[in-house]
């Protein structure tokens, strides 16, 4: 049976609550890292679940790129925060592909 789009927002949930953990342990920046983390589930939290999960995961990579272009913590001594959110858009993709299968 096909992943739905609400199936597949579950997953982008999990993904992220991940990437917060991970962000959280960080030994450089850990609030940079939390923060750009908490950045990208607030920007998929704004992606309406409709259409395909193809559709929608499409949606939230693109809403997720843009947000990762634009992001920049200044606090940060060794990261932006910008690669925080560029893993969460790759893991998403990463999973994205596997229900295309």
């Amino acid at each position: 049976m096909a992943t739905s789009a609400k199936e597949f927002r579950d997953r982008i949930v999990a993904i992220i609550t991940d990437r917060q953990a991970a962000a959280s342990a960080s030994p450089y920046d850990w609030k940079v890292c939390v923060g750009a983390v908490s950045a990208a589930r607030s920007e998929f939290e704004k992606v309406a679940v409709t259409g395909t999960a193809q559709d929608y995961a499409t949606v939230v990579i693109s809403r997720l790129e843009r947000l990762r272009d634009a992001y920049y913590d200044p606090d940060g001594e060794y990261t932006s925060g910008r690669s925080d959110i560029g893993t969460v858009v790759e893991m998403i993709r990463k999973a994205s592909k596997a229900i295309g299968q």
